[in-house]
């Protein structure tokens, strides 16, 4: 019976009635290093935070759960009977920042890995995952001073980087967008909203259209060769021996 893996992760983060209150990295002599807003040290923290809900949720269901040696590697747990198993299923904690105006997205990954080379920069074969699931938290920048090392005994004073943590899990097709992530990078985008519930329900236009034509979408991409599902479309005519999964 396939895992509703959305549903077990929430009743986790119920269950651990999450408080967020992270403030810094302990040394060895009981001094604390202050985090920073940055989101490449927050993702961290909420990676690691992610990790025994996923072990648990794997447990329960006598499920082995791969982590990979680098950080390159997609995904960031991968829940298997073994190694032969045809249905794994990919966790990536991917996290974000609210903008000015509210809104948040996410990169998704990079779309000339994986997606066009089965085995490239992923732990297992693309084609050994039955499920791709995103788990995505979203705060709010708290303004910071400069990086400094506080006593132990001080802990109290160090304000927190962040606040109004927010969370939610979906598979990944569901809140990809039609775009690019970040610049001139080759990542995917995801949705953009300032409704968290956007991406709880997976509304992306690739929702109603299934993992595999978001695989076909995002494999053939290239230099905005197509920005619109029409658009695909038509570029699919015109070049019938594009790349099919």
């Amino acid at each position: 019976m396939p895992i509703d893996f959305a549903t077990e992760f929430a009743a986790k983060l119920k269950e651990r009635g999450c408080k967020f209150e992270v403030r810094g990295l302990l040394t060895g002599d009981d001094k604390i290093l202050t985090l920073g807003n940055d989101t490449k040290v927050l993702s961290t923290v909420f990676e690691l935070f992610s990790f025994p809900l996923v072990k648990e949720i794997a447990d329960k269901h006598k499920l082995k759960l791969v982590v990979p040696e680098a950080q390159t590697v997609y995904p960031d747990f991968t829940l298997m009977t073994d190694e032969n198993d045809k249905a794994k299923i990919a966790v990536d904690v991917k996290t974000t920042y609210r903008r000015a105006n509210g809104t948040f997205f996410y990169t998704l990954g990079s779309y000339t890995s994986f997606l066009r080379n089965d085995t490239k920069n992923i732990l297992f074969p693309y084609s050994t995952y039955a499920h791709h699931w995103i788990v995505g938290f979203v705060y709010s920048r708290v303004p910071q001073p400069e990086a400094a090392t506080i006593p132990l005994v001080d802990r109290n004073k160090i304000p927190f980087p962040y606040k109004d943590v927010a969370c939610f899990v979906q598979e990944k097709y569901k809140v990809s967008g039609l775009r690019p992530g970040s610049g001139n990078t080759t990542n995917i985008g995801s949705i953009q909203s300032a409704k968290l519930e956007d991406f709880e329900s997976g509304t992306g236009p690739f929702a109603d259209k299934g993992e595999k034509y978001f695989r076909e979408y995002w494999a053939n991409y290239k230099n905005g060769n197509y920005r619109a599902l029409k658009e695909f479309e038509e570029w699919k005519v015109a070049n019938p021996k594009y790349s099919r999964f």
